[in-house]
């Protein structure tokens, strides 16, 4: 067994001579599955495939080109002739991913690659040798509270499993919290009668519960009633862990927007970041977890996929044609979207995320997540635009009303001529006030237009879009839109709250939800 030293040393190695891993990683994974029937299109009759070969004749793909052969990898049709559709290695089973702009789930196949496992395993040992390093293991403390929603798993028509890949998303941790805030007093209840309240009706879940707590538990009831019962709930962490040394999860990209809150309930306790791993592979490492998200950055992993950049272009918020660039052709302080050919089943796939190359490690990348890319140059904001907008009107909306911002999410109206922008806002408190604050409300909604990206305002100024629209939204409306995904399928331990809305179903469920509705030119409400 490799020692903490061991496994750093080899990620260490890998970054040295990135290229040439690279370019092995590429040949491993051609070598294995050339003769899958998604890449026999394109490279039957090629006789030496390199890197160049590769990336001429095999075009950039999206989960689109592969949902048709997904579809029959869950209903058993594995290809015909002997000729795998995704993948010379076993199926074991799907993984969801999010889809939450959408409200549809994504499919992952899950190959047995005893390649893909080897680079898996480095990744997630080098972040736990990492972690190790800051934080080394306590004898007599050495306990993790875990915070996973387990959502029941589901078979195909074949039987495949179809699970939800574990993720730690920062937003996941204050929903937890901001439950448990408003749920305290009920909590110290049950404890001390030693079983669930009524509102808790699953059989299972209230006999397990039951079991835990061994009857009656009045000691414990009273010591959290003593913490939960005092006004200021900064530190409450350490208040109802005395033991506890950081709270590690994903802190980038849209869950920056909690860190504020998180950072509050931690107080002195530090919050770490996580490590860019996705669903269909690890992508990069985060060598220094201390760092806030604003600083935060990844150090791209040589083996653990053969890795593409698509030049973007954060004006036009869109990327720069179809010609990829690799590890050695990146330049910092450019915006990329990351490209990648995986060990199970992948190919030129396009990730999704936009990151932007601010350092090398050694010779291997250093990126910042930037944001999820635009589905298409139709888009007026970007999720970045959207996220930076938001933080300066909850600054003001925290100064002016005294309110607090919950959840927000944006929605782009290209049916309406002109094509309009809606954002849908919840808040914590002070709703009921809002209606005597409108013209308080407008003027902040009005700095808030002046916030968005070059591209919304040079439309606006051409007229080619409407006012912005603000709808406040009841409390709940945001967690409500959580149990509408879940009943979809989305897993709930990998649904992010959509920032860019693409879904008439999502914005018409908010237009349902509002209390007040702010438009730059008129007002309803």
């Amino acid at each position: 067994m490799m020692t903490d030293e061991d496994i750093l040393k080899k990620l260490e190695d890998s970054t040295k001579n990135a290229t040439r891993h690279q370019l092995e990683t590429l040949q491993s994974i051609l070598e294995r599955q050339s003769g899958v029937r998604y890449l026999q299109p394109y490279l039957s009759g090629c006789c030496a495939i390199d890197a160049a070969t590769y990336k001429r004749a095999v075009p950039l793909s999206c989960y689109d080109d592969y949902a048709d052969h997904i579809n029959q990898l869950a209903g058993g049709d594995h290809g015909q002739n002997d000729q795998p559709l995704l993948s010379v290695d076993p199926l074991v089973c799907f993984f969801y991913s999010s889809g939450t702009s959408l409200m549809k789930p994504k499919l992952i196949p899950y190959f047995d690659s005893a390649l893909s496992k080897a680079a898996s395993q480095i990744a997630h040992q080098g972040s736990g040798a990492i972690l190790r390093r800051l934080f080394p293991p306590k004898h007599d403390v050495n306990k993790i509270l875990f915070f996973i929603y387990s959502n029941n798993i589901t078979t195909t028509k074949a039987g495949f499993k179809v699970m939800a890949a574990s993720a730690f998303p920062l937003q996941g941790l204050v929903r937890a919290f901001s439950f448990f805030e408003s749920k305290w007093e009920q909590l110290c209840d049950d404890l001390e009668n030693g079983c669930p309240c009524l509102d808790i009706t699953e059989v299972a879940m209230r006999d397990s519960v039951i079991e835990v707590l061994g009857g009656p538990q009045p000691d414990l009831s009273k010591r959290i009633r003593s913490i939960c019962g005092e006004s200021n709930w900064s530190g409450i962490f350490s208040k109802l862990w005395p033991n506890v040394r950081y709270i590690k999860c994903i802190t980038t990209g849209s869950m920056r927007q909690y860190c504020s809150k998180i950072k509050n309930y931690a107080g002195e306790v530090p919050v770490l970041g996580g490590d860019y791993f996705a669903s269909e592979c690890c992508v990069g490492i985060n060598l220094d977890i201390t760092q806030p998200p604003q600083t935060t950055r990844f150090v791209m992993l040589p083996t653990a996929a053969y890795f593409e950049f698509l030049p973007f272009d954060m004006e036009k918020n869109e990327a720069v044609g179809e010609e990829t660039v690799d590890f050695s052709g990146v330049e910092i302080g450019k915006m990329y979207e990351v490209v990648v050919t995986t060990y199970r089943g992948f190919y030129r796939y396009r990730l999704g995320d936009i990151v932007k190359v601010v350092d090398f490690y050694n010779s291997s990348p250093q990126v910042e997540f930037v944001m999820r890319a635009p589905k298409g140059s139709f888009e007026i904001i970007s999720e970045r635009d959207l996220m930076s907008a938001m933080e300066s009107f909850q600054m003001m909306l925290r100064n002016v009303m005294a309110v607090e911002i919950v959840e927000f999410a944006g929605y782009t109206n290209l049916e309406s001529s002109p094509k309009k922008l809606m954002i849908f806002v919840e808040i914590r408190e002070g709703c009921t006030k809002l209606r005597d604050s409108v013209a308080i409300l407008r003027r902040c909604c009005s700095s808030l237009e002046d916030a968005f990206g070059s591209i919304y305002k040079v439309q606006r100024d051409r007229g080619e879009i409407s006012p912005l629209s603000v709808s406040i939204v009841k409390p709940g409306t945001f967690d409500r839109l959580l149990q509408v995904a879940i009943e979809k399928g989305v897993p709930a331990s990998q649904y992010k709250p959509p920032k860019i809305v693409r879904n008439r179903e999502i914005v018409e469920f908010m237009e349902g939800c509002s209390l007040v509705t702010v438009r730059l030119d008129s007002l309803d409400g």
